[in-house]
């Protein structure tokens, strides 16, 4: 079965069983890269396997992107500061700094 080896890329990216069937089952007409290429972003981001899995369920068109364009975007994310999902402060900017 095709499923079964985008499945244990998927483990071996971190996420468990039930999440890779969840994320298996977002655009199923879309090739395994597109999906691999999406949750290894996010992932790279520092977001949580279960993390990643929510964004991409809540917004599935970011399956749909070219994998460069979305490459992009998660280095425009991360030269912002994005850390583990989360903006990181950045010290001395801000009120009386």
């Amino acid at each position: 079965r095709r499923g079964c080896g985008e499945a244990a890329a998927l483990r071996a990216m971190g996420f468990s069983e039930e999440q890779a069937r969840r994320l298996l089952g977002l655009q199923p007409r879309l090739g395994p890269q597109r999906r691999e290429a999406a949750a290894a972003q996010l992932l790279l981001l520092g977001l949580s396997a279960e993390a990643a899995l929510g964004l991409l369920e809540r917004s599935p068109g970011l399956l749909r992107m070219p994998t460069e364009r979305l490459q992009d975007r998660a280095g425009e994310l991360r030269r912002l500061g994005l850390d583990g999902g989360r903006a990181a402060r950045r010290r001395g900017r801000g009120r009386g700094g």
